[in-house]
């Protein structure tokens, strides 16, 4: 097996790891939340994916696992987010382009009124990616020394909450 390759499986591992933990902790956190006083909609089984809501789930669970990795110094996590909001930010920006040639599509054949409402979400995960895979990366964020370990604290509140609003 080559060196790519193995590299490729540790960066696959670490991606299925971090975002499982990050989950975990998300959704603890907002358990223990609800626990104690806040008005919050429980998670369940997770029926955001049902609503088509895997962007902004994703997005979600990205911020957390940014914040876990800011607490953690291992350079396969840092590369696997990376890897991860990048690879997302072009899948997203792909599915974006499908629509609106489908909806352009509509409009030309079928006379269909163009409505951009729906896409809302996709441009904000859009958004939320290519910030999370440029200025908001964790190797950009490492670059904050100490001060990271208080951005990680406020990721990792802001994954819930993120959760919760989209």
């Amino acid at each position: 097996m080559s060196q790519d390759n193995i590299d490729l499986l540790k960066i696959l591992a670490a991606t299925l790891v971090t975002f499982a933990a990050s989950t975990l902790v998300m959704l603890y956190f907002i358990y223990l939340l609800a626990q104690y006083g806040a008005n919050l909609p429980m998670i369940g089984s997770v029926p955001l994916l049902v609503r088509n809501q895997i962007l902004p789930t994703l997005a979600a669970v990205h911020v957390t696992a940014t914040g876990l990795a800011l607490l953690l110094n291992v350079h396969t996590i840092d590369m696997s987010l990376l890897i991860t909001a990048k690879a997302v930010t072009v899948v997203t920006t792909a599915l974006l382009g499908f629509i609106i040639g489908h909806m352009i599509y509509l409009q030309l054949i079928e006379g269909t009124a163009m409505n951009l409402a729906p896409l809302n979400q996709m441009f904000i995960a859009l958004l939320g990616f290519l910030m999370l895979s440029s200025f908001l990366s964790v190797p950009c964020l490492r670059q904050l020394e100490n001060l990271r370990f208080l951005v990680a604290a406020g990721l990792i509140m802001m994954g819930p909450l993120l959760l919760i609003w989209l």
